[in-house]
């Protein structure tokens, strides 16, 4: 057992010191390439020269795409965007708050939350848009205006 150890301990000795001297070797022929004012990373091992590396290509600011989708306006998805409305009249019906937030893009879906005991009214609603863009613009025009007498509150619905 002692000889198995001694001869793998040679081996790795043998091939530690056999690195070593390629190294040395290697770094004496870049010093020497260097001394003639040749850069070793345009020369290969047999002093052939290599091609310089392509240059990379410039990329503007406006090609880097976040989440790997374009942002051409041609080929632009439309996500839709769901509003949460507080403070509605309970006269307030589906009809009337469609037509209250159709004035800015297309409306896939209106809904005031009624009792399920009454039928009444609970004074909110949601309202689905088709293109968060016109969410967005009927958010920002919307809260804070009158619908039937009521100061009515819209933002962003809570997906959860």
């Amino acid at each position: 057992m002692a000889k198995g150890y001694r001869a793998g301990k040679r081996e790795r000795e043998a091939k530690r010191d056999q690195k070593n001297q390629e190294k040395q070797a290697r770094l004496q022929r870049n010093r020497d390439l260097r001394a003639r004012g040749i850069d070793p990373a345009l020369v290969d091992e047999f002093g052939n020269p290599r091609l310089p590396p392509a240059p990379e290509p410039e990329v503007a600011l406006e090609d880097i795409v976040v989440g790997g989708v374009p942002a051409s306006a041609a080929g632009r998805r439309r996500m839709p965007m769901r509003l949460f409305v507080g403070g509605l009249s309970w006269d307030t019906g589906d009809d009337e708050l469609r037509v209250a937030f159709e004035k800015f893009g297309e409306v896939v879906e209106a809904v005031v939350i009624k009792d399920r005991g009454t039928g009444r009214s609970r004074g909110f609603g949601f309202v689905t848009y088709a293109d968060a863009a016109e969410g967005k613009v009927a958010t920002k025009e919307l809260d804070g205006s009158e619908l039937d007498g009521r100061t009515i509150k819209v933002g962003p619905a809570d997906t959860r």
